[in-house]
């Protein structure tokens, strides 16, 4: 139930920026696999929504540890992953 919250709270936060895109330079891709924003990516062109969604999930299951080696949590990530499966439909 909690997840859904996050994923609720996100979709409202993009909603109502007007915009599904989240800039590139809101996240911090050195801080992340350099093969991570192309996944996620292809996924979104594919519409792929499960895999999109299991993205966001393992975001948001390692926040803490993010925040721990990096400063920063995946916020942006997440929100990222978000403007995704909008765009992908996936929220249809």
């Amino acid at each position: 139930m909690k997840r859904l919250g996050v994923v609720v709270a996100v979709a409202l936060l993009v909603a109502g920026c007007g915009s599904s895109d989240v800039p590139n330079s809101s996240v911090a891709w050195d801080d992340y696999d350099s093969t991570l924003k192309s996944k996620i990516d292809g996924y979104a062109d594919d519409s792929d929504c499960a895999a999109l969604q299991e993205q966001f999930d393992v975001a948001d299951q390692n926040n803490g540890s993010t925040r721990e080696r990096t400063g920063h949590g995946n916020v942006e990530l997440m929100d990222y992953i978000n403007g995704k499966l909008t765009d992908a439909g996936c929220y249809s």
